[in-house]
């Protein structure tokens, strides 16, 4: 379960193995025929750093990952059916906005898939999304985001003007990396108090069959 600061719904090994869902756009740019770009390194190490800093906010207890994130590039059945059941029990969506995260299809239907599962299962009244945005890059590469992007606070405040300018890629970029981890570990603190305070339950995968894309039509 998480603690100290509240027991009002906590996560339990069994029923919640994921705190977090990581969703991203990935780079179509590799480095040879079997190498990953480094940004798509970086991000990776960004997830591993949060999945760190998450296991000492809560007492996770490690047996899965606290955060799920998609690193296999080959589409099929058992993929899809791994990442609805992720987005079906995880407890925080987290989108990693960059400038191509609005055009993928499937982010889109991320989205969808879990914005469709909070509209079911909340059980309180209106307690606040459990989306969580992450700046990859500065705001400035982020105009004209979709309606259901739009309505999701992103900025962080208190994360800082560096990190609204920069993003968390901009900022490892420019080696500043005691910025960049202060950061992860604010986003990790967010995370875990927003899956504390919303009531979101597991759902049946069979709710995720016919999803769409939730950027389009912007």
């Amino acid at each position: 379960m998480i603690h100290p600061a509240s027991q009002t719904n906590p996560l339990t090994p069994s029923s919640d193995p994921h705190v977090f869902y990581m969703s991203h756009a990935r780079s179509p740019l590799t480095v040879g025929r079997h190498k990953k770009n480094s940004s798509d390194v970086a991000l990776e190490q960004f997830h591993a750093h949060l999945c760190g800093d998450i296991m000492q906010l809560t007492d996770h207890d490690g047996e899965e990952c606290p955060g799920f994130l998609d690193v296999r590039m080959a589409v099929g059945a058992d993929w899809m059916n791994v990442l609805k059941q992720a987005l079906a029990a995880c407890r925080v969506f987290v989108p990693v906005y960059n400038s191509r995260y609005f055009t993928s299809e499937w982010c889109g239907k991320e989205w969808y898939a879990f914005e469709r599962r909070q509209q079911h299962l909340r059980e309180r009244p209106h307690t606040g999304t459990a989306i969580v945005p992450v700046l990859w890059v500065g705001v400035q590469y982020l105009r004209d985001l979709p309606p259901v992007a739009a309505k999701v606070q992103y900025n962080h405040s208190g994360l800082g003007k560096d990190y609204l300018e920069s993003g968390l890629y901009g900022l490892r970029q420019a080696g500043r990396h005691g910025k960049y981890r202060s950061s992860v570990w604010a986003l990790a603190q967010t995370i875990v108090k927003v899956a504390q305070q919303t009531s979101l339950k597991p759902c049946d995968v069979d709710l995720f069959r016919d999803l769409r894309n939730a950027f389009e039509g912007k």
